[in-house]
């Protein structure tokens, strides 16, 4: 397996080393020819120009991760508001990042923009420089309002501002049985540790991409801030005893009914699902504070693209309330416009205007830590 998978990498690194030396040279930013980059930025007057040149080019491609219902939600609202067909193609982040590599190789660009994990793009597609800034695309002023997001300004997952995210969600890595756990008695990640709770959690598992990973890296590089305080935690949880696994529905559903009243890195909209069936199972925010995440609501676009009006009048709908409010509607996490409704959300969930993205640190070391909590954890994976 550990062969196949450095082929794998060794196959990709030599790709694109390819790609960049046989691909043409990109056209001058400001008279880009058809189907090779993106368009000049439009004034907000030009609006009708933007949305009559897409109809020409009749649909754009999407590559996304999971998004639940709202892959259909947004397709149905984006063809009947333009006459504009959003062709979807799904898969797992590495996945994609594989596919358009080798679509490139072959000298296909298919793909117009990715809707996808942040944790993906920072350390598989940043690195490649094939992605554009996305600011020279934005026409509509409620795009551009930094008011009308949540944090005071837009998102941008990278220094170069060429991913942004549009959804912000505050990720509550606790949760419990409230049949189980007194209300105050998880307070603290250190309460956690309490020989109470031994043999009593249960844990996303840290060593794959997801809300493990996520957590795991937020206690080392954000909370404790170092690696040796972090990894010291880890391994006295491990002392708990905890049961790993890597299915989020299940997961939920074993706090929910009591075979583990304590549950780490649960997925939110799993969480969400059972707490609307009326289960007695809550998250908790911890004292010590959270991160806020994205989730898979991460917007990029390259720069070698088939359809660059429909990818610009995209780019700005989806970023737009009405195309934010469908997102959020449907996908489960809440948008990062304070326009967009929140109404079905648990309060809990919802980021003020002071909070913020993950450091760049945790980006950097999100990777290599799931090594060491593979390490850490690797008695109670079931």
């Amino acid at each position: 397996m550990k062969r196949r998978f450095l082929a794998v990498i060794i196959w990709l690194t030599a790709s694109l080393t390819m790609l960049a030396c046989t691909a043409p040279a990109l056209p001058a930013a400001s008279s880009p020819p058809p189907g090779a980059g993106v368009a000049a930025p439009q004034a907000r007057s030009d609006w009708d120009s933007l949305v009559e040149a897409a109809r020409k080019e009749g649909m754009v491609m999407i590559y996304h991760t999971s998004i639940g219902d709202a892959r259909d939600a947004s397709a149905k609202a984006f063809k009947e508001k333009y006459g504009i067909t959003i062709d979807y193609v799904m898969g797992r982040g590495p996945e994609i990042v594989e596919r358009i590599a080798r679509e490139r190789l072959a000298g296909l660009y298919v793909v117009d923009a990715v809707v996808n994990g942040a944790t993906t793009f920072y350390n598989m597609v940043r690195p490649q420089g094939i992605t554009v800034p996305l600011e020279p695309l934005f026409v509509l002023p409620e795009v551009t309002d930094g008011s009308k997001w949540r944090t005071g300004k837009l998102s941008f997952v990278d220094k170069g501002r060429t991913a942004l995210a549009f959804s912000l969600t505050n990720y509550i890595y606790t949760t419990i049985n409230t049949d189980l756990v007194k209300a105050g008695e998880l307070a603290s990640y250190e309460d956690v540790l309490n020989p109470k709770w031994k043999g009593k959690i249960v844990i996303n598992d840290p060593s794959v991409s997801g809300n493990g990973s996520g957590w795991f890296a937020f206690i080392v590089v954000e909370l404790y801030k170092s690696r040796e305080k972090g990894e010291d935690y880890m391994r006295k949880l491990a002392r708990q005893e905890p049961v790993v696994i890597r299915d989020q529905r299940l997961q939920a559903e074993w706090v929910a009914r009591g075979k583990y009243p304590v549950g780490i890195g649960l997925e939110p909209s799993q969480v969400t699902k059972m707490v609307e069936s009326g289960a007695p199972i809550k998250p908790v925010a911890m004292k010590e504070g959270q991160p806020m995440s994205s989730g898979a609501l991460n917007l990029w676009v390259y720069d070698r693209i088939p359809h660059p009006n429909a990818t610009k009048l995209y780019v700005n709908w989806v970023l737009s309330p009405e195309g934010s409010g469908i997102m959020s509607k449907y996908s489960g996490y809440p948008s990062a416009r304070v326009d967009v409704s929140t109404e079905g959300f648990d309060p809990i969930f919802i980021p003020g205007p002071n909070d913020t993205l993950p450091s760049e640190e945790y980006w950097q070391q999100k990777d290599p830590l799931m090594k060491v909590a593979a390490e850490i954890f690797k008695d109670f994976l079931q």
